[in-house]
């Protein structure tokens, strides 16, 4: 019984302590974010193409700076 007991526990404290999953729903959710306010941005600038070409130009010159 006493042995059981062990191997159970240690089951428990080993799913608890394994934070992978949960670290990945986070990200996944930070994703949706800020895909949400991307879509929410192009609505409301949906026939404005000079925003539009400013964001993009930014953006690229900022990952450009990455490489």
């Amino acid at each position: 019984m006493t042995n059981m007991m062990q191997n159970l526990y240690a089951k428990v404290t080993t799913s608890l302590n394994n934070q992978r999953g949960a670290q990945a729903i986070e990200w996944i959710a930070l994703a949706g974010v800020v895909l949400a306010v991307f879509a929410a941005i192009q609505t409301v600038f949906k026939g404005d193409t000079a925003v539009g070409k400013a964001v993009s130009d930014t953006l690229s010159s900022i990952i450009g700076k990455l490489d």
